[in-house]
């Protein structure tokens, strides 16, 4: 069954076509799963790692937290990454995100047209780029919420830098509800407590319609309220007043 389309790819590649990304880590999974459908992977391993470069870039143990890539592939993808670095050594096309305007943009090319609501975090290496990305999705295509605790395993185990947020509202408004509030507040005191810096968590309702915590002065209010250092001095204060 997928004979077939491979050749038509082949083809498209042999006449010298133009590929979007996800359709040449398609093609190159091909020799690495030569009886699946490379397709619906292809696109998993770019939304957990943003790029090609990220794929590429991914120890084989990240690979592996994506669903359908076992050591086999892994080892795979990370033998040709090791050819691609001797060969060329500079990382071109990684996502830096290093301004609002960098991340602004990087959200509106992730969240546009999406038909559900999505929450996806950026961790980033100390220079802004783009070291792993983890989306998520829920039932209730109206809705997505994630456990606080797997959050914390998440951002524990990874030791960003930094991290960036952002989800989509499908109502058409990037207003912040309290639940949004709520879940800054308990992400930014995870990213403390890990030593990483929350810089930002923007809510998308279109193009031209994106809220930031950043850009509004509220992140650096939460980050002050709710650092761990202050949770403790508060608590503190308040045993000795009663």
């Amino acid at each position: 069954m997928h004979e077939g389309h491979r050749q038509r790819m082949y083809d498209r590649l042999e006449n010298g076509d133009s590929f979007y990304d996800h359709e040449v880590l398609e093609m190159f999974l091909f020799n690495g799963l030569p009886r699946a459908n490379t397709n619906p992977l292809a696109h998993a391993l770019l939304d957990n790692f943003g790029s090609l470069a990220g794929v590429f870039g991914a120890s084989i143990e990240q690979l592996m937290t994506v669903k359908g890539v076992g050591k086999n592939l892994a080892l795979y993808i990370k033998c040709n990454a090791e050819v691609f670095r001797r060969i060329n050594p500079v990382n071109a096309g990684v996502a830096v995100l290093k301004t609002y305007e960098d991340f602004k943009t990087f959200v509106t090319v992730r969240m546009r047209g999406r038909q559900e609501e999505v929450l996806e975090f950026y961790f980033l290496e100390k220079n802004g780029k783009v070291k792993r990305i983890f989306s998520f999705t829920d039932t209730d295509r109206n809705k997505v919420e994630v456990d606080t605790d797997k959050i914390a395993e998440i951002i524990a185990t990874e030791k960003p830098y930094g991290i960036l947020v952002a989800h989509n509202h499908l109502s058409g408004s990037s207003k912040p509800s309290i639940s949004d509030d709520r879940f800054t507040k308990e992400l930014c005191l995870l990213c403390n407590i890990n030593k990483a810096v929350l810089y930002d968590h923007c809510i998308y309702a279109s193009d031209n319609n994106i809220y930031s915590y950043f850009a509004d002065g509220k992140i650096d209010e939460i980050r002050k309220d709710f650092s761990f250092k202050e949770l403790i001095d508060s608590q503190i204060k308040k045993r000795e007043n009663e």
